[in-house]
């Protein structure tokens, strides 16, 4: 048995059952089954991080909703790094995912939140603006920001600042029915050839859908923008009109849907070859037709650049308390719980970890779940999903012109245009800082 460990695991109401079977206090660390990245760990944690010349002590709270799916991730890495700083403590909190974000809002404003909250990209404006997660540039190096998905931490810049770093990912990807189209397209020219060849009867040969989550990374993948600087429109041009252009071949290529399900139906039915989905979907889908059949490809490119899809983020932040000691020990627990052998546990216990496929070679750590390796091939040249408020009006936006050109005929300059003009009304209403342009 390794070094024993003092570990304070705070428990909210409700979740007793899923915490206290790995709470320890001041006692001997329980042993379980370990897999292959956690030995990894095992043998390597003493040689990574070594002997400091004075003691490190103190104690890191942590609040987060990670299941037991996830959980055993954050506790191997809580106790290798009890192994190097014995005499740091750690207050580690489950709140289910549904109330964790009022309750950080809650507790920060009472002066009570914890050092480390882990959740969602999307939170962090907010908690930003409002003064409760710290700005990490400084405090990330090159090397460290480098070693994760290039989108993912896009999501955690906001204007100036670096208020989050990435953990783990999720994001739109191609999926491909191995049984029914066996080679992965390089090209779209290829993706609409071997679509062709395999549709036949009740089979599709692809069923792709066309609104705009599923479909908005592609306009950023040929060389437009969504938005400028300012958070002004910035997809009525010509980089605008090639994206609806290639929605539109997607005709050429198969079926189409939009906001429907008949895709993923047909998925799961062995009856369509190629569709674009959410990585969320990824064990469904292997359930549905058999791991030795589901794959992820990477985006097909074209002349003109490369279709792509969204990259969400799941990000570890910092409260500005934690920057008050001498040393910053919350600080040193987030790069720890971002090396690779903690991002490969994280893909053990079948979450898509954040560091690119560059850093995991580097490291020579594997990733054993073929389907997870794949998703962080086709996520490495992912779009960033916009995390800024007004997010949700491009999106109700660009999908209202979309369905006008796709069901009712109306010309893609019009369409966009009518777009740029709802949003930038929407938005001053709101008073989300976009104001109509002189």
């Amino acid at each position: 048995m390794r070094h024993q460990f003092a570990l304070y695991i705070g428990l909210s109401l409700g979740v007793v059952l899923l915490i206290s079977a790995c709470q320890v206090v001041d006692g001997p660390r329980e042993t379980a089954t370990l897999t292959p990245a956690q030995e990894s760990i095992e043998e390597t944690a003493t040689a990574v991080i070594t002997s400091t010349p004075a003691p490190v002590r103190g104690t890191v709270s942590i609040w987060h909703a990670w299941d037991e799916s996830r959980l055993p991730a954050l506790l191997s890495a809580i106790a290798d790094f009890q192994d190097a700083y014995p005499d740091v403590m750690f207050d580690v909190q489950y709140i289910p995912s549904l109330d964790l974000r009022a309750s950080f809002e809650v507790a920060s404003s009472e002066g009570r939140g914890p050092d480390i909250l882990i959740g969602p990209a999307e939170w962090g404006p907010s908690l930003y603006d409002q003064d409760w997660i710290s700005d990490l540039v400084g405090l990330a190096s090159t090397e460290l920001l480098g070693s994760l998905n290039h989108a993912a931490v896009g999501a955690a810049r906001y204007h100036d600042a670096l208020i989050g770093v990435p953990v783990s990912l999720e994001g739109v990807v191609l999926y491909r029915n191995q049984a029914i189209i066996s080679f992965s397209p390089a090209t779209f020219g290829e993706l609409i050839m071997l679509a062709g060849e395999a549709t036949e009867g009740e089979v599709h040969g692809a069923y792709l859908e066309r609104s705009f989550y599923f479909s908005g990374g592609h306009l950023v993948g040929l060389g437009g923008r969504l938005m400028d600087d300012e958070g002004m429109p910035a997809f009525n041009d010509q980089h605008g009109l090639d994206w609806i252009d290639l929605l539109r071949r997607y005709e050429t290529v198969g079926v189409t849907e939009f906001f429907g399900d008949r895709d993923l139906q047909y998925f799961k039915e062995n009856r369509a070859g190629i569709i674009i989905e959410s990585t969320r979907l990824r064990e469904s889908l292997k359930e549905a037709i058999g791991s030795a059949n589901l794959a992820i490809d990477p985006w097909p490119i074209r002349e003109d650049g490369s279709m792509a899809g969204f990259v969400q983020a799941e990000n570890v932040y910092l409260a500005p308390q934690a920057l008050e000691s001498d040393v910053n020990i919350a600080w040193m627990f987030i790069e720890f719980l971002l090396r690779p052998e903690l991002q490969a546990v994280l893909a053990d216990l079948g979450t898509i970890p954040a560091m690119t496929p560059e850093a995991f070679t580097t490291s020579r750590i594997l990733i054993r779940d073929d389907l997870i390796e794949q998703a962080i091939l086709a996520l490495a040249n992912g779009i960033t999903y916009p995390v800024v408020p007004e997010i949700f009006i491009y999106q109700a936006s660009l999908d209202a012109a979309l369905q006008s050109v796709f069901f009712d005929e109306v010309a893609p300059q019009t369409a966009l245009q009518m777009a740029e003009e709802t949003i930038i009304q929407a938005s001053s209403s709101l008073d989300l800082g976009i104001s109509t342009p002189p």
